[in-house]
């Protein structure tokens, strides 16, 4: 893959899991919890979060 699409994708992966992170603490804390959409926002953020870390590694050689 091209190092600027690479960046590119890691960058949007990390905005949308702390986004989705934050979708989860505030569907978390009304009242009543939503806690359905909680539990997928924050497995969304954190797969979303994961796969930034992962594209923005260095290559091992």
């Amino acid at each position: 893959m091209n190092p600027f699409w690479k960046i590119f994708v890691a960058i949007f992966c990390y905005i949308s899991g702390i986004v989705g992170l934050g979708l989860a603490v505030a569907n978390a804390s009304v009242k009543p919890p939503a806690t359905t959409h909680a539990f997928v926002y924050g497995g969304l953020g954190l797969v979303f979060l994961i796969a930034g870390i992962v594209l923005s590694r260095r290559p091992r050689y």
